[in-house]
């Protein structure tokens, strides 16, 4: 049997799904039927790792009742954000005024203005480029006669002091950053990734927008946490041959320093990040059109007065009653190859300035960190899969997704499912449109797959032949 031979094909995803950066999305159609495979209207579906709501979502789509939970708060802020309505126009009015507030800070001027090398206009410089820790040169586009334009220069842009609050959080324990990147970075806080001009100017928007009254304010950190990861020193120029000396992306998933860099401009970020392709604007029509209206609450006593669930905390101390769930469906952390609290700190430790309702536990985490944490990983996922089995009713499924060309993740994975009275009744790989942090090294061509593996209460059981499946044409 061919494995690999593709089940559903993926489509494009709708702007509602990439407006925000989010290690490992996955593909939302193939969730959705996968979802009205697996489950008829009205059932019950959970996600103990719902990531970036995806599960939520589609099963609003699909008439289903979502009960997600995840420890990382951006995931109940995704939910919470898309349940509101709004005003387009209004949030415009907010939206410029802070546009206007940053504008007419004299270091704003004075770092990111200059005059247009083609018409002479005053314009905002969109980045600075660095070869080798040199500033070479700034590119722009500029806003009266639309040419872009890249120009020599030996400057860069000066902070005395900020004026407003800025993000602390020691990183140094970190598994995503190396001793050589602190040391480049300028220390141990996270406020040294952003060069301080940058930090300077994100932390005015950000003080502007605590300003603005709900739910305009929900929406517009929602878009400022668009930006926070693309205007620090971990984001790599260009080559000349792509002809984009306008943009740039966070694509290593570590606080990595780059030597060659580009240090953007963030209010030019977050002009994007609202009214840019993937903008909030656009997410927000986007939602519109692809998405039912709900509701939500965050605890898990149902209520036919709302349209599903959202937990933001760890599963195991979620009290769902046993056989309630229908269909579970989630994407498990893979063993040590996406550190995702880390990496979300990023964004986290802005939201949770915003909202303190939002923290993230890292210890909470179910994530491999070296060796001498593999029987604590098993010892979690063993913990999740066991509650998966309670509260699934008898004749229900639960589907999984993983991908890794580690022997030992799988191995783990597989350990922790026998470690319970799960029977693994299925399993098939599908092709994606584009490869994910997670699998981007995988062997035998499968670097853009995702593995899915159903889980069932009943049924014979196929595990020794997918493991060989697995382990033979996966590559590990």
């Amino acid at each position: 049997m061919n494995n690999y031979k593709n089940r559903y094909s993926e489509t494009t995803r709708p702007t509602m799904y990439r407006a925000l950066k989010y290690w490992g999305k996955k593909p939302h159609n193939i969730w959705n039927k996968l979802i009205c495979e697996y489950s008829n209207p009205k059932d019950i579906v959970f996600d103990p790792f719902a990531g970036s709501g995806l599960t939520f979502f589609e099963c609003i789509n699909a008439g289903r009742f979502p009960i997600i939970s995840d420890i990382n708060p951006l995931t109940d802020f995704i939910i919470d954000v898309y349940s509101c309505s709004i005003d387009y126009k209004e949030l415009n009015n907010y939206f410029v005024k802070i546009i206007d507030s940053v504008k007419a800070l004299k270091y704003y001027k004075e770092n990111y203005m200059c005059r247009c090398k083609e018409c002479g206009s005053q314009t905002d410089i969109y980045n600075y480029a660095f070869e080798n820790d040199l500033c070479i040169k700034i590119s722009y586009k500029c806003m009266h006669c639309g040419a872009t334009v890249s120009e020599p220069i030996n400057q860069i842009p000066e902070c005395d002091k900020f004026e407003f609050w800025v993000p602390e959080y020691d990183i140094s324990k970190f598994r995503t950053v190396c001793k050589s990147s602190l040391k480049k970075f300028g220390g141990n806080d996270i406020k040294n990734i952003w060069p301080k001009s940058a930090l300077q100017i994100s932390s005015a928007i950000f003080h502007y927008i605590d300003d603005v009254p709900e739910p305009y304010k929900k929406v517009l950190t929602f878009a400022f946490l668009q930006t926070v990861h693309l205007t620090t020193k971990m984001c790599a120029s260009r080559s000349e041959t792509t002809n984009r000396p306008l943009s740039t992306s966070w694509g290593r998933p570590a606080y990595m320093y780059l030597k060659n860099r580009l240090e953007q401009n963030p209010l030019v970020q977050f002009i994007r990040a609202y009214s840019g392709p993937n903008g909030i604007v656009n997410a927000f029509k986007s939602r519109d059109m692809y998405l039912k209206p709900y509701s939500f609450k965050n605890n898990i006593l149902f209520s036919d007065s709302v349209s599903g669930i959202s937990i933001c905390g760890d599963i195991k101390s979620l009290h769902l009653a046993e056989q309630s769930v229908d269909l579970i469906i989630t994407d498990p952390p893979y063993g040590d190859i996406i550190q995702y609290g880390e990496l979300s700190v990023i964004w986290n430790i802005w939201l949770t300035k915003m909202y303190p309702k939002y923290k993230i536990n890292l210890n909470d985490e179910i994530i491999v960190k070296g060796e001498s944490s593999e029987n604590k990983y098993l010892e979690d996922m063993t913990a999740v899969f066991n509650i998966c089995w309670s509260v699934l009713k008898d004749k229900g499924k639960c589907i999984l997704t993983f991908n890794s060309n580690n022997e030992k993740d799988w191995k783990l994975l597989f350990n922790s499912i026998e470690n319970t009275h799960f029977s693994i009744v299925d399993f098939f790989a599908q092709n994606n449109l584009r490869s994910s942090e997670s699998n981007v090294s995988a062997k035998s061509g499968q670097a853009i797959s995702d593995y899915y593996i159903v889980l069932s209460k009943t049924g014979k059981d196929k595990s020794v032949n997918l493991k060989k499946s697995i382990f033979s044409e996966s590559g590990v």
